[in-house]
């Protein structure tokens, strides 16, 4: 297990350079950068100032995501355009020396097996090239343009794509209706990355989303299926929301999820 903590960092030269300090003051082991349609607009001059930045204060890129992009797309331009970024992203990602490489596994129809059997013509090319470029494949769950919307979905990918790994965020598998507990019980070894968000229900909706064990998830017995597992991937915080996303409550909100999952860190 991971001894010290990652955070989502904004993705502006000036953020960067803000966070990058941010982790050397506070012993945080580095940063993810998440992408959705603005990924297009990410040049690779960008991309290799950001890893400068890293460099001169030894501060990881523990993730590059891109988000929302439909690769197994009915639409040839649309998947064309979806797969070409993905490539951008694998090249990026070694630029940066990032750990992992998350995406989704795209959306071909609304039938499970068709969708495991479009993602076995499109992504062996794109899975290869992510684990030649040091990085392990990560795909995100209950989001948009991605057909893991179950356990169901990475199993019968698993029977073709072993390495296929899964992008674990027990708030949003919760408030999906599934049980997070369960699903890192049984599949801690096939978590590649994990994200620490809390949610915090009230009223039966959800309130807000403050630091970790301000909210509802069980940490604790997360860590401990992790521990189970030899859990060895990155751990990294997700400001989210409105509230606790911005500002000097961002900060709180890193640095008091980082004082209570510490605890499970040794």
């Amino acid at each position: 297990m991971r001894t010290r903590l990652a955070f989502i960092g904004g993705t502006s030269v000036e953020a960067v350079k803000a966070d990058v300090q941010f982790c050397v003051e506070h012993g945080f082991e580095g940063l993810e950068y998440n992408f959705w349609g603005n990924f297009e607009q990410l040049d690779r001059a960008t991309v290799e100032t950001i890893r400068e930045i890293h460099t001169a204060q030894g501060v990881k890129c523990v993730m590059l995501g891109i988000w929302g992009w439909n690769h197994l797309s009915k639409d040839a331009e649309e998947r064309a355009k979806a797969n070409a970024m993905l490539k951008r992203a694998i090249e990026f990602g070694k630029i940066l020396e990032a750990e992992v490489l998350t995406t989704g596994g795209g959306m071909f129809s609304d039938d499970l097996d068709e969708n495991v059997a479009e993602f076995a013509k499109v992504f062996p090319s794109h899975l290869e090239a992510i684990q030649a470029a040091g990085m392990a494949p990560s795909f995100y769950a209950i989001h948009s343009n991605s057909f893991f919307t179950s356990v169901q979905a990475y199993e019968k990918v698993w029977e073709t794509f072993p390495e296929v790994g899964i992008k674990f965020d027990p708030a949003n598998w919760r408030h999906h209706g599934d049980d997070y507990l369960a699903v890192v019980r049984q599949y801690g070894n096939k978590i590649t990355h994990l994200h620490i968000k809390e949610h915090l229900s009230h009223g039966g909706v959800l309130a807000s989303q403050p630091p970790a064990g301000m909210g509802d998830i069980e940490w604790g017995k997360v860590f401990a299926f992790l521990y189970e597992h030899d859990y060895s991937g990155p751990i990294s915080i997700e400001p989210h929301g409105p509230v606790w996303s911005k500002g000097k409550l961002r900060e709180k909100m890193l640095l008091l999820t980082q004082r209570h999952i510490q605890q499970f860190l040794v």
